[in-house]
This record gives C-alpha cells, structure tokens and sequence, in this order.
C-alpha cells in the first residue's frame, strides 16, 4: 500500500477487523493451521464489509484512490473506474490476510 492508499484506507481497514472479531479469530486460526494458502475459507465471510467499506468512500476518495492505482505502474490497468475500485476490493482483503498473518 502505497502512503495515500493508507491514510484514506488504513483506519477503514482496522475498524472492518475490530467490528468483524469472530470473523477476524476464524481468519488467524485458519492461517496458523493451514500455513500460507492462496485462499482462507474465512475471506468469504469479509466479502461484504469490505464492499461496504468501498461503496461508503465519498467520491473524492475514490478518485483519489484510482489515480493512486493509475500511477503505480506495476500494477495492472483497467478500462472503468468500477474495474479499479473491484480490485481495491481485493487490495483490501489481501491487506487482511497480511494483517491476520502478522497478528498470529
């Protein structure tokens, strides 16, 4: 996460784990049983707060996120600002995992 993408995003991401505490449990125990998977049977369940969590940005944040991703040329481009702000989504949710991992 690049400095912008944590100052807009950063507090939004802790308070989704802080209000999700079971969910969050069940994420750090399946991480510490199964070791790295590309995939936790827990991220489902992160699924919607994290939705939440993007559709609740005001306009100027999400603009100011796209732009951010736009200028990261390492990372893939999109054709639609929709497109972007899906990938964030799983931006987010990757931050859990680490997040989750870290906390273990």
């Amino acid at each position: 996460m690049t400095k912008i993408e944590r100052e807009i995003l950063g507090k939004k991401i802790s308070d989704v784990r802080k209000s999700n505490k079971y969910l969050w449990q069940d994420l750090k125990d399946q991480i510490a049983d199964y070791g790295y998977q590309e995939y936790y049977f827990a991220q489902d369940e992160f699924k919607t707060p994290i939705s939440n969590l993007v559709e609740k940005l005001d306009e100027s944040q999400k603009k100011i996120l796209i732009n951010e991703w736009k200028q990261q040329k390492q990372r893939f481009q999109f054709e639609t600002n929709e497109e972007y702000l899906e990938q964030y989504k799983l931006f987010i949710m990757e931050e859990l995992v680490q997040r989750a991992s870290k906390s273990i």
